[in-house]
């Protein structure tokens, strides 16, 4: 299962997946991402990518994801992706398919600690 939501007001585009994640639903979520990336309309925000209650990706779907991690953190206006995953497994995922820049700036944080999320959230854009 997944969810994308823009909320302006909050300067904050969230991903969110759970359960079970194939390829295919990868794809979808990032269909709808698309979408969402264009009703920033380059105004200032951040990412949140919420892998809480998701189970590992297999291969692909890593691959997918970090794509839809690229699509977002090359969109002007974003300011940076925070990946909150409770597995252990995921976030170690997560961090060898982590985006970085070629200037070394890391604007892709993962963590697993909620409140850890919401300071780097909070940040400016």
């Amino acid at each position: 299962m997944w969810r994308v939501e823009f909320e302006p007001d909050r300067k904050r585009l969230s991903l969110r997946l759970v359960e079970l994640v194939n390829p295919q639903d990868v794809r979808d979520m990032a269909s709808a991402l698309r979408d969402a990336l264009a009703c920033t309309a380059g105004h200032p925000f951040r990412v949140l990518l919420d892998l809480r209650g998701m189970m590992p990706l297999e291969q692909e779907a890593i691959q997918l994801l970090a794509e839809a991690k690229r699509a977002c953190l090359d969109c002007p206006g974003c300011g940076g992706l925070v990946v909150l995953a409770d597995s252990a497994t995921v976030a170690m995922q997560q961090h060898n398919s982590r985006i970085r820049s070629g200037t070394g700036e890391d604007r892709e944080q993962i963590t697993r600690e909620p409140e850890t999320a919401r300071q780097l959230l909070a940040q400016s854009t």
